[in-house]
């Protein structure tokens, strides 16, 4: 699985909930997590990333308070690159 290919499903599983604009983007290391907000928020509601494993693809959710120590660790991938897969933030 790729990093746009993860970004894309985890966006169309935002899409459910209203939320479409892409506000972080980290690495956990098996998996990629992507917080999206409504469009009109700044910091969202608090709800944790949407997670898409590496491997299998398999969708998933976590918030910080799952794993303090995962989340510190976790490294923040740069939003502005899935502008170069022509896709919107």
């Amino acid at each position: 699985m790729t990093l746009h290919e993860a970004y894309l499903k985890a966006k169309s599983d935002g899409e459910k909930d209203g939320l479409t604009r892409l506000h972080s983007c980290s690495d956990y290391g098996d998996f990629w997590g992507f917080y999206f907000v409504h469009p009109t928020e700044e910091m969202g509601d608090g709800m944790g990333d949407i997670t898409i494993n590496k491997k299998n693809g398999a969708v998933g959710y976590f918030t910080p308070i799952m794993d303090l120590d995962l989340s510190e660790k976790a490294i923040p991938i740069p939003i502005e690159q899935f502008t170069e897969y022509n896709v919107a933030i």
